[in-house]
């Protein structure tokens, strides 16, 4: 029953329970809570079930499709019953085709979506980075143009006080009387009114002093209310970029655990030769066997030609020790551009660069990427401007990021050690080359990594 359907419930239950709403609505409200019109609810209740409708609605817009679980897979017994006419064989082949492209619809649906939501994430991210340093920078000049005004405000108390040292009560008389000749009264009034002027020029850089420092502090109050929303934004983009990556492993994992089943139900429907349910099994799980060896042979070789490279390039084929705990990204390496605010090479405007970029001699493009700390993996993935990347969190609000790969060899919710292996380096989402982003964040806020790695 829809929302707005005034239809009343024609079951049994339902109608037990509409009648006990109208029970509870016509005993008498307590003292002191005025009584309600009957009929109807309550604007904010109406507002919220409106809300929760769109929201539903629009999650499965955005979903584009229905979830894997829903498909209505066919079993081994179907397949051999339908062996028995051409007519039921044939329906039942482009059933299984169906649902293989169903799953591949699903799949590119899940990756689009994981895709617009990574992007949404990286936007929201760059947004909250750059608003931070600028808050800190405004900070940061209004408390040089204190400590200015307030040096400047020093010395012209001190020049004052010197000249009142010098002339007592009237400091013009004092000069005039005092001086041997003429050019020595014209030397002592000249640096009197020397005197005199640089004290008026230190009071009035104090005072300009003061106010630029009270129009930047005014400016960076603007800027850190803002952050609080651009940070909740970062976050709920992230949440939903996470469950999104979530959708698309679990569409992935779907689609590779029923694509040898399904071929499998294909070919048994095509061949001439009966088979025995066993049989189609036993099938089903050597194609397994046999892909998964591929998998972990290829992996052990792409593995092999990492560190081979790393070796050529002038790395030792592992991560260089550093200091409490923590280890280089690379094995050899240089930084080829530093973290800061700068001119974005490929968006052309100014935004924080939230980390160090990290290049191996001899060429970075397929070099292993190490952890540079001991944690637990909280996203591995596309992940917009950043590629593919790996997030690991290592506690107490701490957490490294690891952009551009070229691919990965963790998954979310692994965890790893200190310099184990998590991906090959590569150039993947804004990149103008191949090196590795390395970004260290405490509570979100994106930190300098010169401050955690001994580069």
């Amino acid at each position: 029953m829809s929302i707005a359907d005034p239809t009343p419930p024609t079951t049994s239950a339902a109608g037990a329970e509409h009648a006990e709403r109208v029970e509870r609505a016509e005993r008498p409200q307590p003292a002191g809570r005025p009584e309600r019109a009957r009929g109807r609810r309550p604007v904010h209740t109406w507002v919220a079930a409106v809300v929760l409708a769109l929201a539903i609605v629009c999650v499965e817009v955005l979903r584009g499709v229905e979830p894997a679980s829903a498909i209505d897979y066919p079993s081994w017994e179907d397949v051999l019953a339908a062996r028995g006419s051409e007519s039921a064989k044939q329906a039942e082949v482009e059933r299984i085709q169906g649902i293989v492209a169903q799953l591949q619809t699903e799949v590119e649906a899940a990756q689009a979506f994981a895709a617009q939501k990574a992007d949404e994430y990286t936007a929201a991210q760059d947004a909250y980075d750059t608003a931070t340093f600028r808050a800190d920078e405004l900070d940061r000049q209004a408390a040089e143009a204190t400590v200015r005004a307030e040096e400047s405000n020093g010395q012209a108390g001190q020049l004052i006080s010197q000249l009142s040292r010098a002339g007592g009560t009237d400091l013009t008389l004092n000069l005039i009387v005092s001086g041997d000749s003429t050019d020595d009264l014209l030397y002592r009034l000249g640096a009197m009114s020397q005197l005199s002027g640089q004290t008026v020029r230190l009071y009035e850089q104090a005072a300009q002093d003061r106010n630029t420092a009270k129009a930047l502090t005014d400016q960076a109050v603007v800027a850190r209310t803002e952050l609080e929303g651009l940070k909740n934004a970062a976050e709920a983009a992230l949440a939903e970029a996470q469950e999104a990556q979530a959708q698309l492993e679990g569409a992935l994992a779907e689609q590779e655990a029923q694509s040898i089943v399904l071929d499998e139900q294909l070919k048994a429907l095509q061949e001439s030769t009966a088979k025995t349910v066993a049989d189609y099994e036993a099938g089903v799980a050597e194609r397994k066997r046999l892909e998964e060896e591929a998998r972990e042979r290829a992996r052990q070789e792409a593995i092999r030609r990492a560190e081979e490279a790393a070796k050529n390039g002038g790395g030792g084929g592992g991560p260089i020790a550093s200091v409490d705990g923590w280890t280089s990204p690379l094995a050899s390496w240089r930084v080829s551009d530093e973290w800061g605010q700068r001119f974005h090479p490929i968006f052309h405007e100014w935004r924080l660069h939230a980390g160090i970029d990290l290049v191996a001699p001899g060429g970075t493009c397929g070099v292993p990427v190490y952890a540079a700390a001991t944690g637990t993996v909280s996203q591995a993935g596309y992940n917009g401007g950043l590629g593919y990347s790996v997030t690991i969190n290592h506690g107490g609000g701490l957490t490294t990021v690891y952009g551009h790969n070229s691919s990965l060899n963790v998954g979310r919710g692994q965890d790893v050690g200190v310099g184990e292996l998590i991906a090959w380096a590569g150039t993947t989402g804004s990149s103008t080359g191949c090196h590795v982003h390395f970004e260290t964040r405490v509570g979100g806020v994106s930190q300098n990594p010169r401050n955690f790695v001994g580069f």
